[in-house]
């Protein structure tokens, strides 16, 4: 195993697939690396000398991989919540984002987007309260959405105001 920037590659394989094991570096992104370090296709990690390798760990340390772009991804996310944008509302709710259809295949979806509603364990109440039956009561005034930064969507008000 080759240890760059804190990521254990593995040796035998080659350079452009093993450049991937970042988060934030494609097979394209890969290839024009190796291209411009002068990198044969075939070539595996092994068979680099510790300057190409330390070229390469430079050009990967002037890019913006691994933590500083996951988190520049949950800050744009972030942001779109806070301005209320639809996408916002649709991450904040677990729903496809780009104009995918609901009805079927929104698995992806959920498993993405539906993270930030478990990782950070919002309600979905005004007072903090948590729903954990469908039979239990839901006071009129308690039904908005407190999802962060999203206090203003309130998706169910027509049918609420048939039976409050």
């Amino acid at each position: 195993m080759q240890l760059i920037l804190g990521i254990n590659l593995p040796e035998n394989k080659l350079v452009k697939i093993a450049l991937t094991y970042f988060h934030g570096i494609g097979h394209n992104t890969a290839e024009k690396i190796c291209s411009k370090f002068s990198i044969h296709r075939t070539c595996k990690l092994f068979e680099l000398s510790e300057d190409k390798i330390q070229q390469i760990s430079l050009e990967l340390s002037n890019m913006k991989i691994e933590s500083d772009l996951k988190r520049e991804v949950k800050n744009n996310i972030l942001h779109h919540r806070a301005i209320g944008t639809y996408k916002g509302k649709r991450h904040a709710m677990g729903y496809p984002v780009r104009g995918q259809k609901t009805r079927t295949n929104a698995r992806t979806a959920r498993k993405l987007n539906g993270r930030w509603l478990k990782k950070f364990e919002y309600s979905t109440l005004v007072n903090g309260a948590t729903t954990t039956s469908s039979s239990s009561f839901i006071n009129r005034n308690d039904y908005y959405y407190t999802l962060p930064l999203l206090t203003h969507f309130r998706p169910f008000e027509k049918f609420y105001n048939k039976f409050f």
